[in-house]
């Protein structure tokens, strides 16, 4: 493995994006989105005016879309100028925005949020914003939103709740950006550790950051875990595949007694290659 050491408060959303060869993470409490090479090295670093739950990269022009506690905002990359898009709570103070990933076809931006006071209350949604701006609720009741994936033939969506260690998969519906038909499809324990963010693999295997427990966990279409990493980090976040089966997990240092290491990016070569990821088709 392959340690990119940072001090992030808490490092996640790793999207590797194949146009530019480079990966895009956040900071969420920092807040900051940044963009590394190859290397690691840092090439930019965005500043936020609030905590970040997840970000998509457009698909024209040098923007992206980023997930704050006001809302969904369009970040210039020159600039760094933010143009307000919508906020989708705002009866919900208490909430911010939190985890965010763009469907197989490009046409829908799925992102969750979270009580931001006490993230034990179920006030968290998954919400589904399309090219046409049209948003809609997919599901409620929710702690901590997280874990969003599709299986490799687009029909399946799955998503997580980070605070009640639950997992559920739903038919997932490309053309309206709808789900239906919830059902659980795992429920870790502690020590095998809490769903977080999450990759699909090609061969249809959900990878999971376990969370309070130092692991990634790579579970099988039927839910049960058939392979887990133990990584030199106490609490990774998210993993993303990256080029040639390449794995890249981001981490927190919100433990007990943080390392040296909590906040870096762990690079773990795996032999499965991922589902591609993809820029968001947003009106430009």
């Amino acid at each position: 493995m392959e340690i990119w050491e940072f001090d992030a408060e808490v490092g996640e959303s790793p999207f590797w994006d194949d146009a530019s060869e480079h990966l895009f993470w956040i900071d969420i409490r920092k807040p900051r989105l940044f963009r590394c090479g190859y290397d690691g090295k840092v090439l930019n670093c965005w500043n936020l005016p609030d905590p970040v739950g997840g970000f998509a990269i457009v698909e024209r022009g040098d923007k992206a879309i980023v997930a704050i506690s006001t809302g969904l905002a369009m970040l210039d990359f020159e600039t760094g100028l933010l143009t307000s898009i919508v906020d989708p709570e705002p009866d919900k103070p208490e909430n911010r925005l939190n985890e965010a990933k763009v469907s197989p076809c490009g046409k829908h931006f799925v992102f969750g949020s979270m009580n931001d006071r006490d993230p034990t209350l179920p006030t968290g949604s998954l919400y589904c914003m399309s090219s046409d701006l049209s948003i809609r609720h997919l599901v409620g009741d929710l702690c901590v939103a997280n874990g969003v994936a599709w299986s490799p033939d687009e029909l399946t969506f799955y998503f997580s709740d980070s605070r009640t260690s639950n997992i559920w998969a739903a038919d997932w519906d490309g053309t309206r950006g709808t789900i239906a038909n919830i059902r659980p499809f795992a429920s870790p324990t502690e020590k095998q550790g809490r769903p977080d963010g999450a990759a699909m693999d090609r061969e249809g295997h959900y990878w999971s950051a376990g969370v309070s427990a130092g692991v990634l966990n790579r579970y099988s279409p039927s839910g049960s875990i058939v392979q887990t990493i133990r990584l030199p980090v106490q609490a990774p976040t998210m993993p993303a595949f990256g080029p040639q089966g390449l794995l890249y997990v981001t981490s927190h240092r919100r433990v007990a007694s943080p390392g040296a290491l909590d906040g870096s990016i762990v690079l773990v070569p795996v032999p499965q290659h991922g589902t591609p990821q993809r820029r968001f088709r947003f009106p430009c």
